[in-house]
């Protein structure tokens, strides 16, 4: 069974649980107070009047709380049959419009590309749609022929070896280590290569290594990143060391 909807049918219940212990509770006290008053002023013909007027106030008392426990449940499984769909959540599945945006991007990236072989900014879009998509032999190729039309610097280096490491199902073939070296031999903190080889270092368990690859880039002021997040990286990673030395 759906966790979710396991979790949802709970919660329910203890709800309408509570709700109708609590009228159960309400409505004995309510009983006992209207029974002592009536044995007051009663008599000896007046007892039968008492008791048949408990009685039918007893076999009404809990109209309200079965109504208002149907209108929850109906109105809980109508929100979640509306606009929950929360049992298509937990399958592990993409969202397959996105696969269908990057397929449109890259049919995009391509007719522009066409029309417009020296057009640099639809190249590296190109090549990024690729990576977006996995295809990431296309996306290399993108990239040599933008390095080709405009020369190599850092970053259109490092994109490339990212591409380069993926396609190669996450391995630094002797070709993508070429590539690293040049790219640290233009801009030591080049943001995407620091990043892939941080990245590379710490899914092995080589902390050491991550960490300083992202304190290095920290030191790079001339590419946007997310300072902030790359912080926390380092903290996870250090934690990851601590955790090893005990």
């Amino acid at each position: 069974m759906n966790i979710l909807v396991l979790g949802i049918a709970v919660c329910l219940s203890i709800f309408i649980g509570l709700f109708w212990i609590h009228h159960s509770v309400y409505n004995r006290n309510l009983s006992s107070t209207v029974m002592k008053q009536a044995n007051k002023v009663a008599d000896g013909n007046n007892g039968e009047h008492c008791l048949k007027y408990d009685e039918f106030k007893l076999a009404g008392s809990y109209q309200s709380p079965l109504w208002m426990s149907v209108a929850v449940l109906i109105f809980s499984l109508s929100i979640y049959a509306s606009g929950g769909h929360f049992q298509g959540w937990d399958k592990g599945q993409a969202d397959e419009s996105v696969d269908y945006l990057i397929a449109a991007s890259i049919t995009k990236g391509r007719d522009q590309v066409q029309q417009q072989p020296q057009n640099e900014l639809a190249l590296i879009s190109l090549a990024q749609s690729y990576a977006e998509g996995g295809l990431y032999a296309d996306s290399v190729t993108t990239l040599d022929q933008l390095i080709e039309l405009v020369g190599a610097d850092a970053e259109l280096l490092g994109i490339k070896a990212t591409s380069m490491y993926y396609r190669d199902s996450r391995q630094f073939l002797p070709e993508t280590k070429m590539v690293i070296d040049t790219a640290l031999s233009f801009q030591r903190d080049e943001l995407n290569t620091r990043l892939l080889l941080a990245t590379d270092a710490y899914l092995k368990g080589e902390y050491v290594d991550a960490i300083d690859h992202w304190r290095i880039l920290l030191t790079n002021q001339t590419q946007s990143f997310n300072r902030q997040s790359i912080n926390n990286a380092i903290m996870k990673a250090e934690f990851k060391l601590n955790e090893l030395s005990r």
